[in-house]
């Protein structure tokens, strides 16, 4: 579970300060005010880690190869008004965050590193912490492609030498853990830790594949679902196929197949709709995905928007295993209301019964309300949300942590949060107290 997330001079943040991540992290606010640059952030580093290139510092993206983001040049990502403090120059970008198994700060690993402008563009590693506390190892750039190596756990440097130089800001080359001897035996657990927990992100973004009239599918569980939930169906094809065959053979439904029946049993909370079936297509690999709603059968291509964008942040949710991150933007996409009141309501119970961490995006009023609701029904604490409204000041971001009570109410309440509903009823009562009139005048008149 991530704990913590600090930014420096990324895109439009200065300073984001230390942000608390809870079990559900709910960012908020205006467009283009930086919230989904927080996101980015995270998948900038996962994408880095889990790459195969040992010569990139930072991954910044290629649109070809189906990165989960694309962010140009290093100028594109570093703060255009940038500015210094006690670890960052204002020409340095700064990305930080802590993970604990059991969510626990005291206990918790770092990952905090800075980068600056290298050569053609790219982002080159200027200093680099990861580890527990009085654990893990540093490494500095003193000059091009050298680095000194420290261990947290002694107070001299090993040295300092280019094959110090991590490789994709993580871990090191077999060169290097052999010119340590002993000391390897130190800092090789820290890299894998580090992949483990950014490969348990699953990231689901605000543009999701639109349905399809069928499906190929493998005949096996797919390994992922996609930034698009391009794989969500195939994930319910496989479910639904292993709910097929156990109902075929009067058996209990294995594991496999209870994602098909919880996905039912959402999709009808959300009053979407009241059952959903798979259909091969002759003997082929071709599957339909078939939505049942008021005695009528339709292919998943012919209702509505809605219900194509939900299934893959149902299925995310449902597809997560305890202790995966699921990152979502935008999930009330196409959905009325009653349906994002729902959403929450899904975060809400898979965090607690299968320990997924939620970090969400959106703009929904209702799964906010819910949400607040859900604290007072004490079915979540406090402690379990961290709510944060992001906004413009000026040329850069601001953000303000919300700070709830025990009732779910909101102690420091942005302006205008939600649009100024209190002055719309305003407007409304005044303009029908002066229709009223009106009215009344010209009554008068013609009785005159």
């Amino acid at each position: 579970m991530l704990t913590h997330l600090k930014l420096e001079n990324f895109k439009i943040w200065r300073s984001t300060g230390p942000i608390r991540l809870a079990p559900i992290t709910l960012l908020l606010g205006t467009n283009s005010s930086g919230k989904s640059s927080l996101i980015q952030s995270l998948l900038l580093i996962r994408q880095t880690v889990k790459g195969d290139d040992p010569n990139l510092d930072l991954n910044l993206g290629n649109p070809d190869a189906d990165d989960s983001v694309t962010l140009g040049q290093f100028k594109d990502v570093l703060c255009h008004h940038g500015a210094a403090n006690e670890s960052t120059s204002g020409t340095q970008v700064g990305i930080e965050f802590r993970w604990s198994e059991h969510g626990q700060a005291e206990n918790s690993s770092l990952f905090s590193a800075r980068y600056k402008k290298g050569p053609a563009g790219s982002a080159e590693l200027e200093f680099l912490r990861v580890g527990k506390d009085g654990q893990g190892f540093s490494v500095q750039r003193r000059k091009p492609g050298i680095y000194r190596l420290s261990l947290a756990t002694q107070a001299k440097a090993l040295g300092q030498s280019a094959d110090f130089r991590p490789e994709r800001s993580f871990a090191f080359s077999a060169a290097a853990l052999n010119k340590l001897g002993v000391q390897a035996d130190l800092i090789k657990p820290i890299g894998p830790a580090l992949l483990d927990e950014l490969g348990r992100i699953i990231y689901l973004g605000p543009v999701r594949r639109l349905a399809q009239r069928d499906y190929v599918w493998a005949g096996r569980m797919p390994a992922h679902i996609g930034d698009d939930g391009a794989k969500a169906v195939d994930v319910l094809i496989a479910s639904g196929v292993a709910r097929q065959s156990a109902l075929k053979r009067k058996q209990a439904l294995p594991a496999d197949a209870q994602l098909f029946e919880k996905t039912i049993y959402w999709l009808k909370e959300m009053n979407l709709a009241d059952g959903l079936a798979i259909r091969t297509l002759g003997g082929s690999a071709r599957y339909e995905l078939i939505i049942e709603n008021e005695g009528q059968a339709s292919n998943l291509r012919d209702v509505g928007v809605g219900v194509s964008q939900v299934i893959p942040v149902i299925v995310a949710a449902l597809f997560a295993q305890p202790g995966h991150i699921v990152i979502v933007e935008e999930p009330e996409s196409h959905l009325h209301p009653l349906a994002q009141r729902k959403l929450a309501e899904l975060l809400a119970q898979v965090s607690k019964e299968r320990n997924v961490q939620f970090i969400v995006e959106t703009h929904s009023e209702h799964l906010f309300r819910r949400m607040q609701t859900l604290i007072a029904k004490q079915q979540i604490t406090p402690k379990d949300a961290a709510m944060y409204f992001v906004e413009r000041q000026g040329k850069s971001a601001r953000m303000r942590s919300l700070e709830l009570d025990e009732f779910g109410r909101v102690k420091n309440w942005p302006d205008a949060f939600f649009g100024d509903a209190l002055g719309e009823t305003r407007e409304q009562t005044a303009l029908a107290i002066q229709h009223a009139k009106e009215l009344r005048a010209r009554i008068a008149n013609v009785s005159g």
